[in-house]
């Protein structure tokens, strides 16, 4: 029996780079996303979304803030949260330290958007995945944790 890795069968990290690519290329067609909008009767375009979405996990951020959270530069962020607080969704309070500054956070209408739009991607999840166990669920978003946190490390901090 030979320990010799088999030259024909594809290297996991290639297997992995080839499923990631497939994702980002999914996840980046202009409409996705359009359908959990849709069904959750939020009338938001992908990018203001988004936005909404990290002002929320943020701890009532600033535009700086935003912007970096989301690798946007501060002109386009601003464009996103000009058009959430135009419409309702999100509320600008002066910063308690820099009295120049701003902070943004989610309205009432906000986050119930947001809670929305995510109970209807669950419900469009389940429905993907309805043949999968639940362990496979739980290994395939631990995994994707698991990645993310190595992204985001510093170098050297990866585990």
């Amino acid at each position: 029996m030979s320990t010799t890795p088999d030259l024909a069968a594809p290297d996991a990290h290639e297997e992995l780079e080839r499923a990631l690519t497939r994702v980002v290329r999914r996840v980046f067609v202009p409409t996705a996303g359009e359908a959990s909008r849709q069904q959750a009767g939020v009338d938001l375009e992908r990018s203001t979304y988004s936005t909404l979405a990290r002002i929320a996990d943020l701890d009532h951020p600033r535009l700086t803030e935003v912007a970096a959270a989301m690798g946007l530069d501060t002109s386009t962020a601003s464009r996103h949260t000009k058009r959430l607080v135009e419409d309702g969704y999100v509320e600008v309070t002066a910063c308690a330290e820099d009295a120049r500054a701003r902070r943004y956070h989610p309205t009432p209408a906000g986050e119930q958007a947001l809670q929305r739009v995510r109970t209807a991607r669950r419900d469009q999840l389940a429905a993907l995945l309805d043949s999968w166990t639940p362990d496979d669920v739980q290994v395939l978003a631990s995994g994707l944790d698991r990645l993310v946190d190595a992204l985001e490390a510093p170098d050297g901090d990866r585990r």
